[in-house]
């Protein structure tokens, strides 16, 4: 059975790229899908990427990308749990492992570790964990 990763990029007109990088490689969220592409087909994981243009004042999140129809920072943070795990008083966890930010035009972005991305795609694929997501949508 061949599992599909949809990816949405929901966005403005004037918005060139998903505004999404690895804080550790400096890729973006585009460069590692086309790095990943050999892997998919090799795993048999149908890559689908659509855009949506959307009009800046309907109210809707802008720069949102979405993973089989869940927002992509809903997975980083699941991921950036597990790298969380110290809870003792001195052993702090590493600050802004997922960060959200705006970017000079105020656009909504996320930073993180290129293996939290990797990660947020595997749990996209996780049929387990989309349901669990979608049913608090």
């Amino acid at each position: 059975m061949k599992k599909i990763l949809s990816v949405l990029w929901r966005h403005t007109a004037d918005q060139v790229k998903p505004c999404l990088s690895c804080s550790d490689t400096g890729r973006s969220f585009s460069e590692l899908l086309d790095l990943l592409i050999p892997a998919f087909n090799e795993e048999g994981i149908v890559l689908d990427f659509r855009e949506e243009i959307i009009s800046g004042d309907a109210g809707n999140p802008e720069n949102i990308v979405l993973l089989n129809e869940i927002p992509i920072g809903l997975f980083l943070s699941h991921a950036a749990r597990g790298e969380e795990y110290c809870h003792a008083s001195r052993c702090r966890p590493p600050e802004h492992i997922h960060r959200h930010y705006p970017d000079a035009s105020g656009v909504r972005c996320d930073e993180a570790p290129e293996i939290l991305f990797r990660k947020a795609i595997l749990l996209a694929l996780d049929d387990e964990v989309r349901t669990h997501y979608a049913a608090l949508r």
